[in-house]
């Protein structure tokens, strides 16, 4: 007959055994945070909602107010930021940037327009106040929205990327506790 395990030994075993339970539901949980989407919110209301991957870009394409051309933001989300990738204009206007304005920035001269980049202006979101000119729309995989249409001119629309909260945390949200998360 073996010998009875001694009982440090069985409380060593579960400890080690209730720790990788508990990195087990950690790892779990957190890679359960579902479909990011890139929002458009104005007034607490989503205006639209797309899903949206790592390293997927989209457009903050607009009319300049002064000179009437076209100009569009390119805009990546690298998972935790977005990032201006680049800004593409035909001519230079009032609030078009210069790369010293923007540091470790570039202006190319491409196709007969202008690229302003490596900007690297990273933001968790961003806010657009519509008007009829600029007329500012998001455009991402073939889907194009149309700010001053979703929510009418004069409107504070917020660009966004959200996704759905951790299981365990949604729960206690739904609970009234605590109040300050977010």
């Amino acid at each position: 007959m073996g010998k009875a395990p001694r009982p440090k030994t069985m409380v060593l075993a579960a400890a080690v055994a209730i720790c990788a339970a508990a990195a087990a539901l950690v790892v779990g949980v957190a890679s359960f945070r579902g479909e990011a989407r890139l929002v458009a919110e104005c007034n607490g209301t989503e205006l639209f909602a797309w899903p949206i991957q790592p390293g997927d870009v989209f457009e903050l394409t607009y009319t300049h107010s002064l000179n009437q051309s076209p100009v569009t933001d390119v805009i990546e989300w690298t998972g935790a930021d977005m990032v201006v990738v680049k800004s593409i204009f035909k001519t230079f206007g009032a609030g078009i940037p210069l790369p010293e304005d923007v540091g470790g920035s570039d202006i190319l001269f491409v196709d007969g327009h202008y690229e302003l980049v490596g900007m690297d202006r990273r933001m968790r979101g961003f806010y657009v106040m519509t008007q009829e000119v600029p007329d500012q729309k998001i455009v991402y995989k073939g889907q194009e929205a149309s700010l001053l249409e979703l929510a009418g001119s004069g409107a504070s629309v917020y660009i966004t990327v959200k996704r759905p909260p951790l299981p365990l945390v949604a729960r206690f949200r739904s609970l009234g506790w605590p109040k300050e998360i977010n």
